[in-house]
């Protein structure tokens, strides 16, 4: 499709009202605060079920697998079918997962709810993207972005905070069950708001062959992540898994390129401004690892809990949520390449002042911990609002809701991929040298290089057009 292709329109007169935003931001909460809470629920959740908690690895790891498998092909659908009906279906969707993970009896139940969760997170944040795009103009669509932003981004950041609290003080089942009021609130405040979708005289024709290899291709990459560091990474079933994936990506593009109505629309990729904002997104998802490291390295090798390593943490909320409409108004007044380059640089103050493991005197460390999430709050914050409004905000508007799904993959992968690669660093040093201040001090000062080529690739951006 073209950016000519004829489209269900909203009324050039609409002023989507904040009801309708906060319904939208609510949407991605379902993930962003209410499934990843999961974390510190686990030890409460097998004692509750009766199972250990590696038994609980399929669910706790589900959400976010499903919602990284299809959310590309759940955005490419929400510009055909309907994004405000795809907004809707998947807070259904979500309703249940809450559903099904608060009301849990078995492992079983727990699984399906968590699979639900993950689809719906998948349905909702492209579709909301493409929303964000078509009710609101170059001038106003920054700010939306950034409370889009903090509902994703600000709520990640306080959700183990909020699994921990609800846990111990009403239990686990609530951490899901107080999500469903909200999501039928949602619901409601949507009620009004008009339908944004191509229009198309051609016969739908279902990208089968593109979906099955893009299932079998991030599957095999997610083993590959996962399970690369206890296989090693150049063990036959490493390579295996890897081997699939490149065939599956070898397939998958020209795949794509040919078909009418493809899962991906990777025309996308031939605008440097969204390829480049894609990648930089990618660098800085990765950087994730550095916050896996951390929580792990406070808890082993300075001896904190779960909650205190945790609220060691809080300056990275603080920070975040009071520098994205910084970045926004930043990126408005000169566009998205400066505040995506500092947010980049503020990553790789992180990195250093979190990988003095050598400072011995916890109080020290401590204190540069608070300062190092300090700046890391500061990096996301500055780059949120700049680098999702470049890539959706600069895609065709029939093709929106696909923008948003391939750039939040973008972030999943990176999550994904930071996480393994630093623990993978921070395992190996510590089997080489039974010291985990080095091993930690490896593990997290390797985000040096993803945080540099973040701040490089959002540099060759250029002078982007503000706003």
């Amino acid at each position: 499709m073209s950016s000519t292709t004829p489209y269900v329109s909203v009324p050039a007169d609409y002023k989507c009202p904040p009801s309708v935003l906060f319904a939208m931001c609510i949407g991605v909460s379902i993930y962003w605060l209410f499934a990843l809470s999961m974390g510190p629920l686990l030890p409460s959740i097998g004692n509750d079920l009766g199972v250990k908690i590696p038994d609980l690895a399929l669910p706790m790891s589900l959400a976010g697998l499903v919602s990284g498998i299809f959310i590309m092909p759940a955005g490419g659908l929400a510009d055909r079918i309907g994004r405000l009906r795809m907004t809707r279906f998947g807070l259904i969707v979500g309703l249940g997962g809450m559903a099904f993970c608060g009301m849990a009896g078995s492992v079983e139940v727990l699984i399906v709810g968590r699979f639900l969760q993950g689809l719906a997170a998948a349905i909702i944040m492209p579709a909301t993207l493409g929303l964000v795009k078509v009710y609101y103009d170059d001038e106003n669509r920054p700010r939306a972005l950034s409370y889009w932003s903090m509902a994703t981004f600000g709520c990640a950041s306080v959700s183990s905070i909020f699994g921990g609290l609800i846990a111990t003080s009403i239990g686990w089942r609530w951490s899901f069950l107080l999500a469903i009021p909200f999501i039928v609130l949602a619901f409601w405040l949507l009620r009004s708001a008009p339908e944004s979708k191509v229009v198309s005289d051609r016969k739908n024709s279902f990208d089968g062959i593109g979906f099955l290899v893009l299932i079998v291709g991030l599957l095999s990459l997610n083993l590959f992540v996962s399970k690369g560091n206890s296989w090693g990474w150049a063990s036959v079933n490493s390579l295996m898994a890897f081997g699939v994936f490149a065939l599956m990506l070898f397939i998958f593009v020209p795949v794509e390129r040919r078909h009418p109505q493809p899962i991906a629309d990777l025309s996308l990729f031939d605008r440097k401004v969204f390829t480049g904002a894609t990648l930089a997104n990618f660098f800085i998802n990765s950087l994730l690892g550095i916050l896996v490291v951390l929580l792990t390295y406070l808890q082993k090798g300075r001896g904190q809990s779960a909650m205190n390593a945790a609220l060691l943490t809080l300056s990275y909320t603080v920070t975040v949520l009071s520098l994205i409409r910084v970045g926004e108004k930043i990126g408005k007044k000169s566009g998205p390449r400066l505040p995506m380059v500092l947010g980049g640089l503020c990553f790789v103050v992180t990195s250093v002042l979190l990988a003095c493991t050598f400072v011995e005197d916890n109080t020290a460390y401590f204190a540069l911990v608070l300062i190092g999430m300090g700046f890391m709050g500061t990096g996301l914050g500055l780059f949120a609002t700049p680098a999702t409004n470049t890539a959706v905000g600069d895609a065709p508007v029939d093709k929106a809701a696909g923008a948003g799904g391939i750039f939040k993959m973008a972030s999943s992968l990176g999550g994904a991929f930071g996480i393994a690669i630093h623990l993978a660093v921070f395992g190996g040093v510590m089997t080489a040298t039974n010291n985990i201040h080095i091993a930690a001090q490896y593990g997290i000062g390797m985000g040096v290089v993803a945080a540099t080529l973040s701040a490089l690739v959002s540099f060759s951006l250029g002078a982007s057009k503000k706003g």
